[in-house]
């Protein structure tokens, strides 16, 4: 078991970083989408064409690696000869239904695209449609690089894993550019190429796992529906999210040009810190939270949820107060050149702050709802994902005329508060109490620390921009200084995490020779 974990650690690492890298590149998708086009109906129309393979999608991509992973850990200790057979029908059934959405999707475009903007007069309209025809061809790739993934994870090949959207950035950014000389229209093929790339880096990367592929249509095998039977309600609850998203979006369009793209921008600073940190970090622990569900033992597991979850506020906490304060800087430094102006500079700053109020709760949200499908219980996340949903539009509509766009993020955030306290009651029902008690005495300390270091901050910026008169830098090293005044009050005030966090990076950067003496 101690291997086991040690290949944990390892795998967080590389997710970690390899995601920052690509997330990194993203932002630079983001940035260039703001230099050539701004916040205008060009940009509002591709972003809405550009998130409808995604949303469309996400939930059953998603729901189907989850359960390929599982499927074929159990399927390589009960019938391993069955391995390939399973796989390759897995792969062409995915392929099969990306297939029909596509021509679905050619067959009700124009209502389709609709739904994801009601709001859209008939000029960007026409543009969405347009880029919306040509982008859906990503489904191709899509799906089939969804079950790569899988497949590289079971193999313990991360790299490739955290870098799938690298290719992706790559062709969108260099789509933007070219766009200015060759029309609009190269922005759709620019996405295409993208997840192509994405997907032919994957496959590589898969065939030094031995990784073959032969068209099988062994659907009714009791493999493939045993699989059937969990993707489903995965599926409903991942969709469920994906769906929250085009709700904002939908709404947003009805308020002035360019409020769909201050959200998508606004999104893509605090999605940064969620795809970096928490989905690097849940997707590490989760295969020991199954290992630990399957074997029953009850009290470990509530264990690692609370370790899981008192390590991902301690990193998230500074994050957030960080980002609520300096968001304008933030913004700008990201997003402010060319056609970014910085009327659109504030108001992408106003979402960036009351989407990040929302950040712990995400965090320890995504935490539990692994612990459910450890537990192999998918109706409770499905519950409660529609319950996200109708909060979120409820709340949309009541804060909608009086806050505008940061209504849409504010009513996000409460959504996901309220949520995680219902996914909080149902997980004592499920396995009794969670002793949440001692981690609610580490959240006051890290609150504290973090409270000082904002404090500390924010003066010291202030006269680093004085001094340099470059405000990337001295908000650099403003930041850098603020990072480590935290990590020194934690240690101060003797933060468990903190503890924790210490004792781990000592054990993984202590040569294996030197801890067995």
């Amino acid at each position: 078991m101690k291997e086991k974990k040690g290949n944990t650690a390892t795998y967080t690492i590389i997710l970690i970083l390899t995601t920052a890298f690509a997330k990194a590149l993203g932002f630079g998708r983001e940035m260039s989408l703001a230099y050539v086009y701004g916040a205008s109906p060009v940009s509002d129309a591709y972003i809405v064409a550009f998130s409808i393979p995604t949303i469309i999608f996400a939930g059953i991509g998603s729901a189907m690696l989850t359960s390929y992973i599982s499927s074929y850990a159990r399927i390589r200790q009960e019938n391993p000869k069955a391995l390939k057979t399973f796989t390759d029908s897995v792969i062409t059934m995915v392929a099969l239904i990306s297939i029909a959405i596509m021509v679905v999707f050619w067959i009700f475009e124009r209502p389709i695209v609709r739904l994801f903007a009601v709001g859209f007069d008939a000029e960007t309209m026409e543009i969405a449609v347009s880029l919306s025809r040509v982008v859906i061809l990503s489904l191709l790739f899509i799906g089939v690089y969804f079950i790569l993934q899988g497949f590289l994870q079971i193999h313990g090949s991360y790299f490739a894993v955290g870098m799938v959207s690298a290719p992706l950035n790559i062709c969108v950014i260099a789509s933007m550019f070219l766009s200015v000389t060759w029309g609009q229209e190269i922005l759709g093929w620019g996405v295409v190429a993208g997840y192509f790339a994405s997907f032919l880096m994957l496959l590589l990367a898969s065939l030094r796992h031995h990784f073959s592929y032969r068209p099988s249509f062994q659907f009714r095998t009791p493999e493939i529906r045993r699989l059937l039977m969990v993707v489903f309600p995965i599926f409903l609850g991942k969709a469920i999210t994906e769906l929250n998203t085009m709700i904002d979006r939908t709404i947003a369009s009805v308020l002035p040009e360019g409020t769909v793209s201050a959200l998508s921008y606004g999104n893509r600073v605090v999605g940064f810190v969620t795809a970096v940190f928490v989905i690097s970090v849940t997707t590490a622990v989760f295969p020991q939270m199954s290992h630990l569900s399957a074997i029953k033992n009850t009290r470990k597991l509530k264990a690692t949820f609370r370790s899981s979850a008192g390590l991902m506020s301690l990193m998230v906490l500074p994050i957030s107060a960080g980002v609520i304060i300096f968001s304008e800087e933030i913004v700008a430094i990201l997003f402010q050149r060319g056609a970014f102006t910085a009327y659109d500079t504030q108001r992408t700053a106003e979402v960036v702050s009351f989407y990040a109020l929302g950040l712990i709760f995400f965090s320890i949200k995504e935490i539990a709802l692994n612990m459910f499908y450890a537990l192999q219980d998918t109706k409770t996340p499905t519950i409660n994902s529609l319950a996200a949903i109708l909060i979120n539009i409820v709340l949309n509509l009541l804060l909608l005329k009086s806050m505008a766009h940061k209504g849409l993020a504010l009513a996000t955030t409460i959504s996901g508060g309220v949520t995680l306290v219902m996914l909080l009651i149902s997980l004592r029902r499920r396995i009794g109490p969670l002793g949440l008690r001692r981690l609610f005495v580490s959240l006051l300390k890290m609150a504290a620390a973090t409270a000082g270091m904002c404090f500390a901050v924010v003066p010291l910026y202030d006269l680093l921009l004085e001094k340099l008169e470059s405000m990337p830098a001295a908000f650099l090293l403003a930041a850098l200084a603020g990072a480590l005044l935290y990590g020194v009050l934690n240690i101060l005030l003797r933060t468990r995490e903190m503890g924790l966090l210490i004792v781990g990076l000592a054990e993984r950067l202590t040569p294996r020779r030197a801890r067995e003496d």
